[in-house]
């Protein structure tokens, strides 16, 4: 990337903190095969990658893919009977194998979510942005986020990368490309499918309900193809108890009540609201409520885009790009159960770049790098304090993640200057097609 090369080459502090943050990755890594070790020898629970392995075991010998009832846990199996479908030759390798190969590729796939914005950025003109992140590689090298996700050996990293490539398909409206990265999208994680909405408020419906109809078609191929595989009987009622599962999750959850010590790392609106009041019929419609009148501003900004779209034609990329990550982070605000918020760090790099007044760049830096240096703060506390500031859960008693919501604040943030800034862009639209027609 010509944007890297340069800060390297014109830059002394950027080459310092690269080379720094690239030494505390090596140590990242290196306490990421500790861990690993440790879970071989059967001290650490609780990481993700049992859940992946146990669902496709589970697939295979006909046993129930989903928790039914109130559940005392909150580590269970949450995607599609495909995913688990799809990890079965994991099965066929042994633990530590599986362990490197998928630690392997949430490297690989990190480097390719940077360098696929890097790509985007450059086609899509927007210099400032390419320059933004080639300076924030250090930022990007520390990332908490990415550092928790290898370490759970979760699937976030590869769903920021499967919605970058989604959105560069929709943006260029490659309706195969498209097409595939939805598919797989809805097979784990159908909130991160949040891109394809984008065609529908800029203008361009007859991509988006081609791309919308064929996404029905391969998914009931997908079922079809587990119906297949693990029986027809067995896979219908997977997919009966998947859906019921996700419609039902509200009502299944442990939730952490006034009595709690502490928040947690669930930082959903339903979890700040009923640890604040406590859990209740009448707490959880107040949260539903919530989350309505937050996303209310959003809606009343897509009509102006639809609106803007009938008087002047299509959104320009950037308008899109505002749309795609408004909607991802409406996505996450709507969720009762919000652990991380991974693709801030593209966003952040995005709103750095576009953010016009100097007040708000600086709230975006000053809600962002809490949550940015959280893996590196519970590092440090390790270090210092030992593993007693560990209790169950796990938690680290020193994150400031336990006690405040800092996941939440960066989506509710970031939600409100990309809704500002979809507002004036659509209103300046709107103004310059007045002035052309003489209104």
């Amino acid at each position: 990337m010509s944007a890297l090369h340069k800060q390297w080459s014109q830059s002394r502090l950027f080459r310092i903190l690269v080379i720094a943050a690239a030494a505390y990755a090596l140590l990242r890594l290196m306490i990421h095969a500790v861990f690993l070790v440790g879970v071989l020898q059967g001290g650490s629970e609780g990481y993700d990658l049992q859940l992946y392995l146990d669902a496709a075991s589970n697939l295979w010998a006909g046993r129930p893919l989903y928790p039914e009832g109130r559940l005392d846990y909150v580590e269970f199996y949450q995607y599609a009977p495909s995913y688990a479908l799809v990890f079965t030759p994991f099965l066929w390798l042994p633990l530590p194998a599986v362990m490197v190969i998928l630690t392997l590729l949430h490297i690989a796939a990190y480097i390719l979510l940077y360098q696929q914005w890097g790509r985007i950025f450059q086609r899509l003109q927007l210099h400032r942005a390419g320059e933004v992140l080639a300076w924030s590689l250090p930022l990007w090298l520390v990332f908490s986020q990415f550092w928790a996700d290898l370490g759970y050996l979760n699937i976030y990293v590869f769903m920021a990368l499967l919605a970058t490539l989604l959105i560069e398909a929709v943006l260029d409206e490659k309706l195969g490309q498209a097409l595939l990265w939805l598919s797989i999208i809805l097979q784990t994680k159908p909130q991160w499918a949040f891109a394809a909405a984008v065609p529908l408020l800029t203008g361009r419906w007859r991509f988006a309900v081609r791309l919308i109809l064929l996404a029905v078609v391969a998914y009931a191929l997908i079922v079809g193809i587990v119906m297949l595989a693990a029986g027809p009987a067995y896979g219908l009622r997977q997919y009966e108890d998947y859906f019921r599962f996700l419609i039902n999750m509200r009502s299944n959850l442990v939730w952490r009540g006034p009595d709690a010590p502490f928040l947690g790392y669930d930082h959903s609106i339903t979890q700040i609201v009923v640890y604040l009041l406590g859990v209740s019929p009448d707490t959880l419609r107040l949260a539903t409520l919530i989350k309505l009148l937050l996303l209310l501003p959003l809606a009343a900004a897509s009509l102006r885009c639809v609106q803007a779209w009938c008087r002047s034609g299509p959104a320009d990329p950037s308008l899109s790009l505002d749309l795609a990550f408004a909607l991802y982070l409406a996505a996450f605000i709507w969720l009762d159960v919000v652990w991380e918020v991974t693709y801030s760090i593209v966003i952040f790099t995005y709103l750095l770049a576009t953010l016009e007044r100097r007040g708000e760049r600086l709230l975006a830096w000053a809600v962002f790098l809490p949550y940015a240096f959280l893996d590196l703060w519970q590092v440090l506390s390790v270090a210092v304090f030992g593993f007693d500031v560990i209790v169950p859960g796990p938690f680290i008693l020193t994150d400031p993640a336990i006690y405040i919501p800092l996941v939440m604040i960066v989506i509710l943030t970031f939600y409100a200057l990309l809704v500002r800034q979809l507002w004036v862009k659509t209103t300046a639209r709107e103004r310059a097609t007045s002035k052309a027609y003489g209104f």
